[in-house]
């Protein structure tokens, strides 16, 4: 069954005191409106198209988007008509919240299949919040007069409750970075990865770790950094789009900056690579 999304990326962000937009705050290495796209675009099947409503005087765009992905500026005062007109079109919907980055692509499957009977939706923990997920018929949801804030619907429970956080100021933002931390890391043992300590590394979701390799406490691994197999990544070593090569031992205290380290190779303790 085909269906369209919408994400509503209209808020002013103004708890973050910042000028890059919330939506744009890095979260694992990928914005935070990144995460709740890709969460829906996981989706099987995936949405036929892809809806971003953001205000035009915060101009927002996201890289490595497919062509069904698009960004509507929206004008100040204009933000419920630019929603009601993004949700009539005849056919199944979901409307999401952009800053609900913790959705996942499973919580949204059950949402859809909810759905299927009427209007279903994912609350927030707050009633006077905007829902962080809302699914139905385009034209039944237009209907309402804020489609963010459903009246009588099915409600669909999340997984966990990290999952109904709002990533709306700062301290939300570092919450939420522990939990993708917490699933990235979940994920690399499920593929053959050791973490001695997970509770204290760092790593973004681009980073890519070979099996066998076992990382020790205190490890930040950023970007695109690209670990091999049977590697060890000693405490407290850094590596920012890194490439480190099979059976390497960062001995620890490393730090490695878009330099590439052989196979096979050991760096001593404090050892730098890529620095001037």
């Amino acid at each position: 069954m085909t269906w369209r999304a919408v994400v509503v990326a209209l808020e002013d962000g103004e708890a973050f005191r910042s000028r890059v937009s919330m939506y744009l705050h890095p979260l694992a290495g990928r914005p935070v409106l990144w995460h709740a796209v890709s969460a829906l675009l996981d989706c099987a099947p995936p949405p036929s198209e892809l809806l971003v409503l953001h205000r035009a005087d915060t101009p927002l765009s996201l890289p490595d988007l497919p062509p069904s992905v698009r960004f509507e500026p929206v004008a100040r005062g204009e933000e419920r008509r630019a929603l009601h007109a993004a949700v009539a079109a005849p056919g199944r919907l979901v409307l999401a919240d952009g800053v609900a980055a913790l959705l996942t692509s499973e919580t949204y499957a059950r949402l859809r299949r909810a759905a299927q009977l009427g209007v279903a939706s994912i609350l927030a923990g707050q009633e006077h919040l905007p829902a962080l997920a809302v699914a139905g018929d385009g034209p039944t949801l237009a209907l309402v007069e804020d489609p963010r804030y459903p009246h009588g619907t099915t409600r669909v429970a999340t997984a966990t409750a990290a999952e109904q956080r709002r990533i709306v100021d700062r301290h939300a933002l570092a919450e939420a970075g522990v939990v993708v931390r917490d699933r990235l890391v979940r994920r690399h043992e499920e593929l053959g990865v050791s973490f001695i300590l997970p509770a204290t590394v760092w790593l973004d979701v681009d980073v890519r770790i070979g099996v066998d390799t076992v990382v020790y406490p205190g490890v930040v691994l950023e970007g695109a950094t690209v670990i091999g197999s049977e590697c060890v990544i000693g405490p407290y070593s850094r590596v920012i789009d890194g490439s480190i090569g099979r059976g390497v031992e960062l001995s620890g205290w490393n730090h490695v900056v878009r330099a590439t380290v052989r196979n096979q190779a050991v760096l001593e303790p404090f050892a730098r690579r890529g620095l001037d």
